[in-house]
């Protein structure tokens, strides 16, 4: 192996469990650090665990590249075909697992190496490991991935399927980018063959497999298109709007000192171009200005989330009401269940990361979705506490172990009413059907 950066020199050096912090590098380091490091198994008698800081809450935030995690897991995917293992812990090998640290408010990546006695991976040959070192996006593409699948699909299902993965605009626009650089790099190797070099092995699936520049700009271009219809219809969040309404205030300012240099160039027609553009662009602000922010979209599994929220809170009374004595072994019993729900819970909240969404975005609709559940169980204990409070006689409340009812004078009618309708009321024939029809499932992919 040649020689290594010094971080990747220190990652290589590990004989036990350590910790990086990638504050302050941008992704191409990372991409570098980590192809050198993990090129060549680790040759240690036991598995170790390597933990990478990648994000930080919002005091944080900015010390971080909005790629860094993103960036880390696919070269690990991509070049060594590491695996994501969320279940993955001490002794094991070949795999990574994503985690945010609630107690730090850090987003960290664990990894833990292959051994020497168990390493097959890394690229076929030299040629191959060169094109992997040189371009942005690491080849080969590793099969299931949401970039293999937007660079492979045919352009109709290219169109359906972008609509329904990438439902946010902000993922649009990421996914549209990472298209942008495939072009870049398949003008690179286009530029290799008339130079008359040929093309690696990965270099030349990597042409194949997408169908050429052809092929991936008409996608661009249909993507371009959904990207406006969302834009016209106001379906943006405040972050999306607003900085829609910075770029366009951008172009703005850009294009009126085009005009006054036309002006006094005497430049008519350049200067009659620009004010062309610059009503088009007066007239999008004014667009962007009419529309009202909409709320984050819901998490994939939210509602999977909010079940074991459910289930965790009797736990978590149980955990406060316990404290300063010994617990019965019941209560220990029961209390040993709280890990693994909050395990799942932290596991459906990374797992509703949607395709091409930035951390910064995600964390955003996580956070919304946190404090919607949390209004929901404020709600929930006060229905509770307002519903166990005993009532006087005569506000319709039914009596503990009896099926009698108090009723206020005047409302015998209607009382007798209600059981003459019960009476003849026929029975349904379709109830689980008409429960199945009524439960429509609002979360979206």
């Amino acid at each position: 192996m040649s020689k290594l950066s010094g971080l990747a020199s220190r990652i290589r050096g590990c004989s036990t469990d350590e910790t990086f912090d990638l504050a302050g590098q941008d992704a191409a380091s990372i991409l570098q650090t980590i192809t050198d490091a993990f090129a060549e198994p680790f040759k240690l008698e036991e598995s170790v665990r390597i933990t990478f800081v990648v994000g930080a809450g919002k005091l944080a935030r900015q010390k971080y590249d909005s790629k860094a995690g993103q960036t880390l897991t696919n070269a690990l995917r991509q070049l060594y075909e590491y695996e994501e293992d969320r279940a993955a812990s001490k002794g094991s090998q070949g795999c990574f697992k994503s985690q945010h640290d609630t107690g730090k408010n850090l987003f960290t990546v664990v990894v833990y190496p292959r051994l020497a006695a168990e390493s097959q991976a890394g690229p076929a040959n030299d040629d191959d490991r060169a094109a992997c070192h040189l371009y942005p996006i690491p080849l080969p593409l590793v099969e299931g991935t949401p970039l293999h699948a937007v660079l492979l699909s045919s352009e109709g299902t290219f169109e359906q399927m972008a609509s329904k993965a990438c439902q946010s605009w902000s993922q649009k626009k990421n996914c549209l980018e990472a298209m942008k650089v495939a072009i870049d790099m398949l003008q690179q190797m286009d530029s290799k063959l008339i130079g008359g070099s040929a093309l690696t092995e990965a270099e030349n699936a990597f042409y194949d497999e997408t169908g050429g520049m052809a092929s991936l700009e008409k996608k661009g271009d249909i993507m371009k298109s959904l990207m406006s219809k969302q834009v016209t219809g106001g379906q943006l969040t405040a972050d999306e709007l607003s900085y829609l309404q910075k770029q366009v205030s951008d172009r703005i300012a850009s294009l009126q000192q085009d005009i006054d240099s036309a002006v006094q160039l005497s430049q008519d027609k350049k200067a009659s171009k620009f004010t062309a553009q610059m009503e088009k662009a007066t007239e999008r602000r004014k667009m962007l200005e009419k529309h009202t922010p909409q709320a984050p979209l819901k998490l994939k599994h939210e509602a999977q989330i909010a079940t074991l929220k459910k289930q965790l809170r009797p736990l978590l009374t149980l955990e406060a009401g316990a404290k300063g004595r010994m617990l019965t072994l019941k209560e220990t019993k029961e209390l040993a269940a709280k890990d693994e729900i909050l395990a799942e819970i932290e596991e459906l909240e990374w797992a509703s990361q949607g395709w091409f969404e930035d951390d910064e975005s995600f964390e955003i609709r996580l956070e919304a979705c946190r404090k919607r559940l949390a209004v929901k169980s404020s709600s929930s204990k006060k229905s509770t506490s307002a519903s166990g409070k005993g009532r006087a006689p005569g506000t319709g409340s039914r009596t503990a172990g009896k099926n009698t009812t108090w009723l206020t004078p005047g409302n015998s009618g209607l009382a007798a009413k209600s059981k003459a309708a019960k009476k003849n009321k026929p029975k349904s024939s379709g109830g689980v059907f008409a429960a199945m029809m009524l439960d429509s499932d609002s979360d979206s992919d």
